[in-house]
């Protein structure tokens, strides 16, 4: 009987520890893509950003794509300096910040980046009060209205993402039964 209760305690260990390392999808780390899709719907939102300005920014900083944004490179840096996902300047980003951020900090931490990028057009936007002029400002560092930022206020920001291709054979799939 003993024997048996060993064998049961065994049996019920490597159960639940096939469980708990089992690759869920539920359980998997998030991508790169999916951290930035997510710090930026935050962020833009405790700043009232509208989503699509914030989108839009990650886009023309970064190339960025979305959540289904395979390898998506978060460590750019420009040949202005800029680091990161939404591209801060860092001798900018301890003061926007309220804190000191180091130029590794701002180039490696998706979440930190963004919620520095979203402060930086809070500000602008309280300042300027209009789009346009905060997206130049931000492009700029001057409340200017080029190309960058007409194509910033544009609303059609999902036309440039990554479509999840479950979500995609799903519709197909319900197009060609319904």
């Amino acid at each position: 009987m003993k024997n048996l209760l060993i064998l049961f305690s065994l049996i019920t260990t490597i159960f639940i520890y096939a469980q708990v390392t089992h690759k869920n999808p539920d359980c998997q780390p998030k991508t790169n893509a999916e951290k930035m899709y997510e710090s930026i719907l935050i962020h833009a939102d405790s700043f009232n950003i509208p989503l699509h300005i914030a989108f839009n920014v990650a886009r023309m900083e970064t190339g960025y794509l979305g959540p289904n944004h395979e390898n998506y490179n978060h460590k750019q840096v420009s040949k202005a300096g800029a680091v990161g996902p939404m591209q801060i300047m860092p001798q900018y980003a301890s003061f926007f910040a309220g804190f000191p951020v180091n130029k590794k900090e701002l180039k490696e931490n998706i979440d930190l980046n963004v919620y520095i990028s979203m402060k930086l057009l809070a500000q602008h936007f309280k300042k300027y009060g209009d789009w346009k002029k905060v997206l130049g400002a931000y492009n700029t560092g001057r409340p200017i209205i080029n190309k960058y930022a007409q194509q910033g206020v544009k609303k059609d920001y999902l036309k440039y993402w990554i479509p999840n291709p479950i979500e995609r054979d799903t519709i197909e799939f319900l197009t060609i039964k319904g």
